[in-house]
């Protein structure tokens, strides 16, 4: 019944066969502190446009 499901858009995978994903960097503390800082940056960078708007 579900056939045209699994084979349109799955390609042709059955249900409960999936495929791996592909391989992701890890984000290790240095990295992870870093992109912390640039978006607390970017809040403090609007939130004083704003303010001098205002």
């Amino acid at each position: 019944m579900y056939d045209w499901f699994w084979n349109g858009w799955y390609s042709g995978t059955t249900p409960g066969t999936y495929e791996t994903a592909s391989s992701v960097p890890e984000m290790n503390a240095a990295s992870g502190t870093l992109a912390i800082a640039v978006v607390l940056a970017a809040l403090v960078l609007a939130l004083e446009i704003k303010r001098r708007r205002a």
